[in-house]
C-alpha cells in the first residue's frame, strides 16, 4: 500500500500498520466530533490514502467504529479486572461497580461509543463477543459469591448480573453525560456509593443486610 510521506514520493506501508493508522484516525475522529464526524474520507484523508482504501481493511465505517468499541471494552475489562480478586463477593462487586464508573468518567468518549446507538445492521460477532465478555467478569463475582454463600442462594444469576450492570450503568451515564453534577452538585460520590449499598443489602442473605453500612 502507497502512502506519500512529506517528501512527496511514495512510500510503502504495511498493511498492518495502515490497518492500525485507520483505526486512530477513526479514533480521533470520533472522540473529537462524535459520530457525524467520522466517515471514510474523513478517516483515510488524515492518513494520506483514497477513500477506496478503508474497504481493504474494513467492511464499512460502522465495522471501523465496532473495533473501536472493541478497544473500549477491553479498557473496561482491564478496569474490572483490577478488583481485588481475593474480596469476599460483596466487596469485590462494590469495588467493580467504583472500577466502572471510573472507567466511565476516565473514558467518556470510549463510554459513548460502547453504548450508544449502534448502526442498524447485523452486529459483528466479535464485538458482541466482547461486549458479553465484560458482563461476564461480574457474572463469575457473582456465581461465586452464591456459590459459597456469601450471596443469597436463591438468586437468578442472570437476572443478578444484568441487575447489577443496570445499576451502576445508569448512575455511570448520568455521571458521564454531565447530569449528575447538575442534580447532585457536591454529592455525585454518595450517590454512587448509595446505588452501591442498595445492590448489596439485595443481594446479601437476610441475616447480613443489617450490616451494610
Amino acid at each position: 500500500m502507497l502512502s506519500t510521506a512529506r517528501t512527496g514520493r511514495p512510500r510503502r506501508r504495511a498493511r498492518g500498520d495502515l490497518r492500525t493508522a485507520l483505526l486512530a484516525s477513526a479514533r480521533r475522529l470520533y472522540f473529537a466530533h462524535g459520530p457525524d464526524g467520522v466517515s471514510a474520507r474523513k478517516i483515510t484523508q488524515a492518513v494520506g490514502v483514497s477513500a477506496t482504501t478503508l474497504y481493504l481493511h474494513f467492511k464499512s465505517v460502522d465495522d471501523v467504529l465496532d473495533h473501536l468499541r472493541i478497544e473500549g471494552h477491553e479498557i473496561l475489562a482491564r478496569y474490572l479486572r483490577g478488583a481485588d480478586p481475593a474480596l469476599p463477593a460483596p466487596a469485590r462487586i462494590r469495588a467493580m461497580g467504583r472500577a466502572y464508573h471510573r472507567f466511565g468518567l476516565e473514558n467518556s468518549r470510549y463510554f459513548d461509543l460502547m453504548f450508544g446507538p449502534k448502526p442498524g445492521g447485523p452486529r459483528r460477532r466479535e464485538a458482541v463477543q466482547r461486549e458479553m465478555f465484560t458482563l461476564l467478569l461480574l457474572r463469575d463475582t457473582v456465581q461465586a459469591g452464591i456459590a459459597t454463600g456469601a450471596l443469597r442462594r436463591d438468586l437468578d444469576l442472570g437476572v443478578a448480573t444484568n441487575a447489577l450492570w443496570a445499576e451502576i450503568h445508569g448512575v455511570t451515564a448520568l455521571a458521564v453525560t454531565g447530569l449528575l453534577v447538575e442534580t447532585a452538585a457536591g454529592h455525585a460520590e454518595e450517590v454512587l456509593e448509595a446505588v452501591l449499598d442498595a445492590a448489596e443489602r439485595w443481594l446479601l442473605p437476610a441475616p447480613e443486610r443489617n450490616t451494610v453500612k
